[in-house]
């Protein structure tokens, strides 16, 4: 996924380690940071959320969030929506505040580190809309034995806080900017993808076909379905959805869709996602480093500099996309 330093110090990348295999599941070990979220918004055909708590017309509201610090942040809610799945809910220090966040965009959450011997900072992606009023919403996947910041914020109780940093942004997403997206997210990489179709679904002038690979190690490790699913019915067909598993149960093997299940190979990307086009066709990969390193290279990791997208390799690269046709989350 992302990651950033914190501007006061050097850029720090601690990644968990992945097998190492010579071909890369569609759905392998998710990201080191390990993190989704999402707005669970109902709507997608206006550009203001229908939440009670939106802008009132005409206001200036204030940004809850610093980029240059740490800004605690109070878990109002924290829900269990998945095996090792929580949504949390953070507060506002006011009740009229907003996020600030232009979408694609990301934050930072400080959280102790596992051997207590500090605190860490991790990037993690809202997909909160930006006049959403008063609280935003983390989708974070915990990984027990080895999360640093995951588990902080999983094992968070409400009436504690978090600390938050940002907003960053990542590539700017507007209103038929493209004409096709597609997007390849494994695991938690679905979160910067929700993210870019939630902000385009949201436009009524905006014409922009979507199409989602969503890869999970197999169907029961697949979380926010119902929200995607919702997002896709009321798209009039604008956003599609394919899941995609390494390995599907017996059960599931006469229903499963055999073309989605295992790796993301070239013949699925051209199954499902739209081709090369010039600048007219975006693909966004986001997921663990194997699946980058086999669909479009890794992103750039410099020390004291942001990430950087890096040369464009892989599948990608051989079916004719250039490096400015594929974004890397």
């Amino acid at each position: 996924m992302y990651y950033l330093l914190r501007q006061t110090s050097k850029l720090t990348i601690n990644l968990i380690m992945f097998r190492s295999i010579s071909r890369i599941p569609a759905a392998h070990l998710l990201a080191a940071t390990s993190v989704v979220a999402a707005s669970f918004t109902t709507t997608t055909a206006t550009n203001t959320n229908t939440m009670s708590t939106s802008c009132d017309a005409g206001s200036t509201p204030n940004v809850a969030i610093s980029k240059s610090k740490f800004t605690p942040l109070v878990v109002s809610k924290n829900e269990v929506v998945g095996v090792n799945v929580h949504k949390v809910t953070l507060n506002f220090p006011q009740s009229t505040d907003i996020l600030g966040m232009t979408t694609a965009g990301m934050l930072l959450v400080e959280g102790n580190k596992r051997d207590g011997s500090g605190t860490i900072a991790r990037p993690y992606t809202p997909v909160s809309r930006n006049n959403r009023v008063g609280k935003l919403e983390l989708v974070v996947k915990d990984y027990p034995d080895v999360g640093n910041v995951s588990t902080h914020i999983c094992n968070a109780k409400v009436g504690e806080s978090i600390s938050v940093k940002g907003c960053f942004t990542k590539i700017d997403v507007t209103s038929n900017k493209w004409k096709k997206v597609g997007m390849i997210a494994g695991g938690s990489g679905l979160t910067p993808c929700l993210q870019v179709a939630e902000e385009l679904l949201s436009h009524l002038e905006d014409k922009t076909e979507i199409t989602l690979l969503f890869c999970n190690q197999n169907p029961e490790a697949i979380f926010l379905k119902d929200h995607i699913d919702l997002l896709v019915a009321k798209s009039d067909g604008r956003f599609k959805v394919f899941y995609v598993v390494d390995k599907a149960p017996k059960r599931d093997s006469t229903v499963w869709e055999p073309k989605l299940v295992g790796y993301v190979t070239q013949p699925m990307i051209t199954e499902y996602l739209p081709p090369p086009n010039g600048k007219n066709n975006m693909i966004m990969v986001c997921g663990p480093p194997p699946m980058y390193k086999s669909l479009c290279g890794p992103k750039l990791l410099e020390e004291g500099k942001p990430p950087a997208q890096g040369e464009l390799t892989g599948i990608l690269k051989d079916m004719g996309f250039t490096s400015d046709a594929v974004f890397k989350f």
